[in-house]
């Protein structure tokens, strides 16, 4: 090899060196890049129900209305952060062939939902009997949709029976 022909393979030899790592950098952003749905953090999302109904499970195991106790609460929070993007959330019950939407809300600026049971039937007459539920928080731009595990409330219709065998007149 003569002198010169060193000198310019020499010269070319950062110029290479420098192309190939650039290629390298642009080649590893494209395959290195965290997709869309994995850089997104996921919300996380509670479920609580609350009112006379939740103390009325401490005592008695069950969650339930009275049609005889008009001012008795029972309603359902649902709870994500963080709080964007908002959500729609549906109260449903299973009729017995599908899902019947029988609430629904969006949450507001605190992450916070709220939903109400409605004790009367669809032909109008107070509910009896044990029914179904669950909660439906529908998607969100990136965010999924999620749906709560499914849990009872008990309606009693008519009067609530006072008669207590261990309660004694005197």
């Amino acid at each position: 090899m003569n002198p010169s022909s060193l000198k310019a393979s020499w010269s070319k030899s950062p110029i290479r060196s420098a192309i190939f790592a650039i290629a390298i950098s642009l080649v590893a952003n494209f395959v290195f890049v965290p997709s869309a749905s994995s850089a997104v953090t996921q919300q996380k999302i509670s479920f609580y129900i609350n009112g006379d109904c939740s103390d009325y499970y401490d005592e008695e195991g069950e969650y339930a209305f009275f049609e005889e106790e008009a001012e008795w609460t029972c309603y359902m929070s649902v709870v994500i952060k963080p709080i964007t993007p908002k959500r729609t959330i549906r109260l449903q019950y299973w009729s017995g062939k599908k899902w019947v939407e029988e609430s629904k809300s969006t949450t507001g600026t605190k992450g916070t939902g709220y939903l109400d049971f409605d004790p009367y039937c669809d032909d109008g007459s107070y509910c009896d009997g044990s029914w179904k539920y669950r909660i439906v928080v529908d998607a969100a731009g990136a965010q999924k949709s999620k749906i709560s595990p499914s849990f009872y409330i008990v309606y009693y219709a008519g009067a609530v029976d006072e008669f207590n065998e261990d309660y004694e007149y005197e």
